[in-house]
């Protein structure tokens, strides 16, 4: 029965991309919209021209354009193309009615679940989805700046859980993402380390995740996920 939960060896590489794609377009135009460099009535780049700046395929567009759209940020008109919406600050305001917990309040919740899904991992995953969280883990080493590091994190530690295969699990984790994503991911102020200090210890504990998984040793990779949220719980207990 385990082997009809596989997937193919090329889906893992092709959903990273598409995720990471997906999250800087999103990224570029929400920016650009909520900040003003955008404004209300501008007509935007079509989907073609938006899969060639962004190296994505037109499906992932798509895809993010529909998030935008349900979030009113920008506009379709069949035949004369897509616009940012007339009134962005309300949309921006009632966008995605998602709450904006703390980052204390997620990190404990995730605490309740997301070690104890190690197990269902180890016994579903394929070995692609395995093989799939380096580059995840990559894209985490090589983030350069908060907004980079914050997705890189959250879209592996998304991917673990999607490879659960539990539905309601993964439902919770991306309300989470939503959440953090909406607060901005809580971006650091001036007393902060340089990303590099903190980007080098979450790529060290996340490395330590990923290596348990790939080996499917589900009580290392259970207690690797604690520590890891452990110690970011403790560093925000602490600030």
């Amino acid at each position: 029965m385990l082997e009809t939960l596989r997937k193919s060896p090329e889906e893992p590489s092709t959903r990273v991309k598409s995720d990471s794609d997906s999250q800087a377009i999103y990224q570029s135009l929400r920016g650009s919209i909520v900040e003003g460099r955008l404004r209300s009535g501008t007509r935007l780049p079509t989907e073609r021209a938006l899969a060639s700046r962004f190296g994505a395929a037109r499906n992932t567009v798509r895809k993010t354009m529909n998030l935008l759209v349900s979030e009113g940020l920008i506009i379709r008109h069949v035949g004369r193309g897509t616009f940012v919406a007339r009134d962005v600050a309300k949309a921006a305001e009632t966008a995605v009615e998602i709450p904006e917990f703390s980052l204390g309040e997620l990190l404990e919740a995730r605490l309740m679940f997301e070690p104890m899904l190690a197990e269902l991992v180890a016994e579903r995953a394929s070995d692609a989805d395995l093989a799939g969280l380096s580059a995840y883990l990559e894209a985490l080493r090589n983030a350069t700046t908060w907004t980079e590091f914050k997705e890189a994190k959250y879209a592996m530690h998304l991917a673990i859980v999607r490879a659960s295969r539990n539905s309601f699990l993964i439902s919770m984790f991306e309300a989470i993402i939503a959440s953090r994503r909406k607060s901005g991911w809580g971006r650091p102020g001036s007393h902060a380390l340089p990303i590099s200090a903190v980007r080098e210890v979450a790529a060290r504990d996340n490395a330590a995740i990923v290596e348990a998984l790939r080996s499917r040793d589900a009580v290392a990779a259970r207690e690797a996920i604690r520590s890891y949220l452990l110690r970011t719980l403790m560093s925000v207990s602490d600030s």
